[in-house]
């Protein structure tokens, strides 16, 4: 095998290496004189290495995403990059851990709270919907307050069909048995949002209706969706002695997100909220699979809301703030688009530390 050096200087005969002299012709490296050659010492042989193509694409240029390295990736014309900074690491970072493969799906992540109006709908529609747009599994949101819930204020609703639609279809002459329920069957009850690929089946908007829910009827539903979707995510209701909310926190999830105000009494709650599923579950299990979010965190709180996440992380596995954001305190149809920026990367940052805990595998009794 002969090879010759990068800069040409030096030809590999298999045994040694020759010094080109000018004209080609070959003098071996031991025989040349050390005063007489100024040469580097003769590099060692190449290795056989594959075909990269990446290597050879001079139209593959990585454009910084932000910082100071935008500006002077655009002033000197690509001549000067300084690769991507600490905030973009901090969002590749967060990429990755979103992208963690759920172990024995379906998984189930229950949204929730002992106080109402803190933004648990919210959180379990943004949840869900970041989950559809970075991950390729089924995901589904479902909302299981029994007293009223927001789903079909935060989204634009298809129909009028709930969970109770979908039990009376189960118990109709057109399906045997639960089993033969098929997905484009079951898409009659569900809302799809295909522009954030949020999937939703809400709870009837009647509250005789919603009370009258059994676990026994919800516990068919998640069989069923169990099915077709990946991940579940479950929007409960503020009342943790409700038979389905009871059932779903101390039976059913796999992984809980608390949603607190950043606010004393919302916290308390929120508290309240761990130490309620710790003495059934045990607090090793809420240490490891629950997730606080302080939601509405705006910049003049006089809530020490630092001091709140020491608190809150000494008990669960991670405790997150997502900052009060414009477009989402209307309370309207939310856009991802008109969320800002700052709400955005912390609801980037639960996504992540929800979708890392599928890699702890199925939680439920």
């Amino acid at each position: 095998m002969r090879l010759i050096s990068a800069d040409g200087r030096w030809l590999w005969t298999g045994k040694t290496w020759q010094l080109l002299a000018e004209g080609g012709a070959a003098t071996t490296a031991s025989s040349v004189p050390a005063e007489a050659c100024d040469s580097p010492a003769p590099p060692e042989p190449l290795e056989a290495v594959g075909f990269i193509p990446t290597r050879f694409d001079k139209s593959a240029v990585r454009v910084p995403r932000g910082g100071i390295s935008v500006s002077l990736h655009r002033l000197s014309h690509g001549l000067i990059d300084l690769g991507p900074g600490a905030a973009e690491r901090r969002r590749q970072t967060l990429l990755l851990a979103a992208s963690t493969p759920a172990v024995d799906p379906p998984c189930h992540v229950a949204v929730a709270s002992a106080k109402g109006g803190v933004g648990k709908s919210t959180m379990a529609l943004l949840l869900a919907s970041r989950l559809g747009l970075l991950r390729t599994d089924r995901i589904i949101a479902v909302e299981c307050n029994p007293h009223h819930g927001t789903f079909r204020s935060r989204i634009r609703t298809q129909h009028d069909r709930s969970i109770k639609e979908l039990i009376d279809y189960l118990d109709g002459p057109e399906v045997q048995h639960d089993e033969d329920l098929t997905l484009p069957m079951l898409h009659r009850f569900t809302t799809q949002v295909p522009e954030s690929r949020l999937e939703v089946i809400t709870a009837p908007t009647d509250p005789h209706i919603r009370q009258a829910l059994c676990v026994d009827d919800y516990r068919r539903v998640f069989a069923v969706l169990g099915r077709y979707f990946d991940i579940v995510v479950l929007d409960l209701g503020t009342g943790l002695l409700d038979d389905t909310t009871k059932y779903i926190l101390e039976k059913m999830c796999d992984q809980l997100v608390v949603v607190a105000p950043a606010e004393l009494d919302g916290a308390e709650l929120g508290a309240f909220t761990l130490e309620f599923v710790a003495d059934s579950r045990g607090a090793d299990w809420v240490r490891e699979r629950a997730v606080v979010v302080i939601n509405r965190v705006v910049r003049d709180t006089q809530v020490d809301v630092p001091g709140m996440e020491v608190y809150f992380r000494s008990r669960a596995r991670a405790c997150l703030r997502i900052s009060q954001d414009p477009h989402l305190k209307t309370g309207g149809i939310f856009d991802w688009n008109r969320i800002s920026g700052a709400a955005n990367h912390e609801i980037l940052a639960m996504t992540a530390e929800v979708a890392s805990g599928f890699s702890l595998g199925p939680g439920a009794d």
